[in-house]
């Protein structure tokens, strides 16, 4: 499995443009009139002097500042997010609060302990993270609630737990807040406890959901595929990954984004997957082949994108080798992505495995048939000649596919009609073997 990576990576700065994301050096850049709140009576003397001191100062000096007087600016900073006495407070000043604790605990993993030592250190964000009026105040909020969560594991913080996950599950059913919740998670499901508790609450196939919205930006294609990456590094739900449309997804996924953060990170969960439940089937059923064969093609400066391409290319290759004929056949009918693979044309395939076409009510003709609707002419084909080839070999073929498929049977003449020339071959074929005795007789004239 790989190494977990201590933060997702940041936002790319045009995404950022283009979002017209409010970021945190954004908000610390600007300028707040402190003497005005001392003069309002929102800060005291102390306040004023310690913000003085720490404001638009370099992170490595702001640390070291913190370190000389840690406990005055716990109390200086929940004061600024309308801790203590102060229950109003302006936007600005929540903003820029939020984000100087945010980029404190980051440089500073170990000032968590000094805001857990005050008698509540969570309602301030609490009450934040549930305002309506500010996402940013929201997503900063519920990403600091996480990050003491994580650092105290007691009653106290388990409390907690249940709230900030109902919380970040009502905002992922919303597309335009789902990168809120997402800021949460990203920390929270740091935590195996947490990711059990989530996973509990179907946080694969939430997760899974965010994935198909419409238009989703790539950020948060990636901000949502790291939920899933930590997600993955339990054993049991990565053995349940196989039990969600997951897999797909991010074979999908893999397949038409181009940002190397994102093929990275996708490759990386499928690792952590691997060779758990059905979920190798699963890959290979979503064609991962195929997107591993293009990524082979390229050159990756990342070397745990390159280790990770190198094993998943030898797991479906030996995967693959391990599946008998029958299962690589049925395989490619649950894709629904038939192509002129070698099972299709081998008449030992068809010799040996045409009676496992009885096996649980004729399953497998039945997804044969199914796919007779398919606007793929090469599925088509592929269908028409299948169908064509069960009929030639099963003792009882022509009968069999006769009376229980009636209706498909004029499907297949009448896509003798079709536009392509490779279905109207096909079709033709097919049309040929139902209707005449001895095919191989018919093919010697």
């Amino acid at each position: 499995m790989n190494t977990i990576l201590p933060t997702p990576a940041g936002y790319d700065p045009e995404e950022v443009e283009q979002a017209q994301i409010l970021t945190r050096d954004r908000v610390l850049k600007k300028t707040l009139e402190w003497q005005n709140l001392r003069a309002a009576g929102l800060i005291d003397q102390e306040d004023l002097h310690l913000i003085q001191l720490y404001d638009h100062k370099p992170v490595p000096e702001k640390v070291s500042l913190f370190r000389d007087n840690p406990n005055g600016h716990v109390n200086l900073f929940i004061t600024l997010v309308g801790g203590g006495k102060n229950v109003s407070i302006s936007l600005d000043r929540a903003r820029y609060g939020l984000s100087l604790i945010e980029e404190l605990l980051e440089a500073e993993p170990d000032a968590a302990k000094y805001f857990l030592q005050l008698p509540d250190p969570y309602n301030s964000f609490l009450r934040l993270m549930n305002t309506r009026t500010d996402n940013y105040c929201a997503a900063k909020a519920v990403k600091l609630l996480a990050l003491l969560i994580i650092k105290s594991p007691g009653a106290a913080s388990e409390a907690h737990i249940g709230d900030i996950l109902r919380w970040c599950n009502d905002k992922l059913r919303n597309a335009s807040e789902v990168a809120i919740a997402l800021e949460g998670l990203q920390t929270l499901l740091r935590n195996d406890h947490i990711r059990t508790i989530f996973a509990q609450q179907d946080g694969l196939g939430k997760l899974c959901s965010v994935l198909k919205i419409p238009n989703l930006s790539s950020q948060l294609i990636y901000e949502t595929l790291y939920c899933l990456w930590l997600m993955s590094y339990n054993k049991e739900i990565s053995d349940s990954f196989s039990k969600t449309n997951v897999i797909a997804r991010i074979v999908e996924i893999l397949k038409t984004i181009q940002k190397e953060k994102v093929i990275r990170v996708g490759l990386a969960i499928l690792v952590n997957i691997a060779n758990m439940g059905e979920n190798n089937q699963q890959m290979i059923e979503a064609k991962i082949g195929r997107v591993l064969d293009l990524f082979n093609q390229k050159r990756w400066a990342d070397d745990d994108l390159v280790n990770d391409l190198e094993f998943l290319t030898k797991l479906v290759a030996q995967t693959t080798s391990e599946m008998s004929s029958w299962d690589s056949y049925k395989t490619e009918l649950l894709s629904k992505e038939l192509e002129w693979s070698p099972v299709h044309t081998s008449e030992k395939f068809w010799r040996e495995n045409v009676i496992k076409f009885e096996e649980n009510g004729f399953e497998a003709l039945s997804m044969l048939v199914g796919l007779l609707h398919s606007p793929n002419p090469q599925v088509l084909q592929v269908v028409c000649h299948d169908i064509g080839e069960f009929i030639r070999f099963h003792p009882r073929g022509r009968d069999i596919f006769s009376n229980q498929m009636k209706s498909s049977k004029y499907l297949i003449m009448k896509m003798m009609e079709h536009n392509d020339p490779g279905v109207q071959k096909e079709a033709l074929l097919c049309t040929q073997k139902l209707l005449v005795n001895s095919w191989e007789h018919l093919s010697q004239r």
